[in-house]
């Protein structure tokens, strides 16, 4: 389809989360007025040495004269808010979201690890608006109204988008749970007013596209929980989401029911304990929890462990507690770990790692495919064409999930009565305009990923490449003190990381560094024969990776 008309026209360009699972941004422009839909991280990035996620490149913002007015963010999870200090560290915006929302990306600015510009956290705490479910804001030309939906947290919301181009529902993540924790229900009535408005466009959650059917729901979910629980005769282990508070709810009435205090394991899990205690979601008992410290005192079948690491992090909670290292949380025979979440594609070796691991100690690991202890908090197909059915839109895009879910979610909208000339399937970078002609592709542009540092600083991807050399091979360290003349002002220090020096390799790098500086003044370079010398000796020492080596000069006035 072409669009013929000189209207207004409402570009829609996905700068993540078409083409995989997380990093999830999409980008509105009128003109040079820009709207940002979630920002988003991803996470487990090819396993890249140092790395802890992902976010998306921000390129596009500073395309043609862009004017960046805002970011509107549908709910809390990571890979929808978890790059929003990297680019508040770049731009002054506000950011709406529901309160709960906000909350959690308070957080993230706030968090000790993250190394956003002081200034620029200091602006962001100002700039976060807080928009209630069913509440309307506008920016520029841009009016948007947070509509609510149930997901696995509270307060996730989709976004009614209203422009001069025509009027744009965005899904955000959702499902149709008729049996929500809290009782809050996706706002079915107000989702079908819309529709009798008219929707020109909608882009929906398509994460569970391939799956056909219903997504189970919560309520089930947590009364399987609490008869696992108490049926268990040891400790009991449950590793989630983090975030997910209406799983930690559960987690919390079953442990209550069956007369057991909490121990919280993993700074996820904790942060989101604080945050639900504080909004009132979570018992605000403080007598409920109990630290890692004090489990010993306590009778096995009387604590619940909730840790965080599902997905086998290996700095999580839950590979701490399965490897042992912490002797107050080590399991033993009777006790039951739950793993109370799905395991992302990618994720399974890891997982399957910390479950060998307490097998090996003769401990109970219960999964999804022996109890309903885990639901999604993404929309099956069936979820998906109710949705489609009550908004009526002229055009669907996908969003939100890997190639073959987009394509499997194109064919469900064809399904439900959208014109499959008016379906359009693209992946992040990749753009539709929508004017008064229709729907139609747009321009390609530049979007990338930008590796993010477990101290929340932002690499390049020639940082990554080196980390992995040096966890490959190892790092060899050479500190060397001259005198203006360049004498030695005291012998060599070398220093080896990431493996161990049987062989005395440090004391022969230092030897020869020493003879080569008291010997002639080399041709080439002090530098330059000391570098190819060590790293000779350290190829024939160590083979192949040979470690990195590092020479680090300091010069001193005698």
């Amino acid at each position: 389809m072409t669009v013929t008309s000189s209207g207004p026209e409402l570009q829609i360009l996905p700068l993540g989360g078409c083409g995989e699972i997380g990093l999830n941004a999409t980008l509105f422009c009128l003109g040079q007025d820009a709207l940002l839909v979630d920002c988003g991280a991803l996470l487990g990035v090819d396993r890249a040495q140092g790395v802890e996620k992902a976010v998306p490149g921000f390129e596009p913002l500073y395309t043609g004269g862009r004017r960046l007015l805002g970011v509107v963010l549908t709910h809390g999870h990571e890979d929808h808010l978890g790059g929003l200090p990297a680019l508040l560290a770049e731009r002054d915006v506000p950011v709406f979201g529901t309160p709960l929302t906000l909350a959690f990306a308070r957080s993230r600015l706030e968090d000790r690890g993250q190394r956003v510009a002081t200034e620029a956290r200091a602006q962001a705490k100002g700039r976060l608006l807080e928009v209630p479910l069913g509440g309307r804001a506008q920016v520029g030309p841009f009016a948007f109204e947070f509509i609510r939906v149930t997901h696995s947290i509270p307060d996730s919301a989709a976004i009614f988008l209203e422009t001069p181009a025509g009027r744009v529902l965005h899904s955000g993540d959702f499902k149709l749970d008729a049996t929500p924790r809290d009782g809050l229900t996706t706002d079915l009535e107000r989702l079908r007013a819309i529709g009798d408005q008219g929707v020109e466009l909608c882009l929906s959650d398509s994460t569970n596209a391939e799956r056909p059917g219903h997504t189970r729901s919560e309520a089930v979910v947590a009364e399987t929980l609490a008869q696992l629980v108490a049926a268990t005769e040891g400790r009991v282990v449950i590793s989630q989401v983090g975030s997910h508070l209406h799983r930690l709810g559960a987690v919390a009435d079953a442990a209550i029911k069956s007369g057991r205090k909490i121990c919280l394991v993993g700074r996820a899990v904790e942060e989101s304990w604080l945050l639900g205690v504080a909004t009132g979601r979570l018992p605000p008992d403080p007598t409920l929890l109990v630290v890692p410290e004090r489990v010993p005192s306590h009778p096995r079948d009387r604590i619940v462990v909730v840790a965080s690491g599902a997905q086998g992090e290996p700095l999580g909670g839950l590979a701490r507690v399965a490897g042992g290292e912490d002797s107050a949380l080590r399991c033993l025979p009777g006790d039951r770990v739950i793993l109370s979440a799905r395991t992302i594609p990618g994720n399974e070796r890891s997982v399957r790692k910390i479950v060998n691991q307490f097998a090996k100690q003769g401990v109970e690991v219960v999964q999804d495919n022996l109890h309903p202890i885990h639901c999604s908090g993404h929309a099956q197909q069936d979820e998906q064409r109710t949705l489609l059915e009550l908004l009526r839109p002229k055009h669907f895009v996908p969003v939100h999930g890997e190639r073959a879910m987009l394509e499997a979610h194109a064919k469900t909208a064809i399904a439900a009565g959208v014109a499959a000339e008016r379906v359009l399937v693209i992946e992040d970078g990749e753009s539709v305009v929508l004017g008064a002609g229709g729907l139609a592709r747009g321009r390609n542009e530049e979007v990338s990923r930008r590796p993010i540092d477990a101290g929340g600083r932002v690499l390049d991807w020639g940082d990554v490449r080196e980390r992995s050399r040096i966890g490959r091979g190892g790092l060899v360290v050479c500190s060397i003190a001259l005198t203006p003349a360049d004498r030695l002002m005291m012998d060599p220090a070398v220093t080896v990381r990431g493996f161990r020096d049987r062989g005395g390799l440090a004391q022969r790098l230092a030897e020869k560094a020493a003879a080569i500086i008291a010997g002639p003044k080399p041709p080439e370079g002090l530098e330059a024969r000391l570098e190819r010398v060590l790293k000779a000796e350290l190829r024939a020492s160590r083979g192949t990776p040979a470690p990195e080596l590092l020479l680090q000069f300091l010069r001193i006035e005698p």
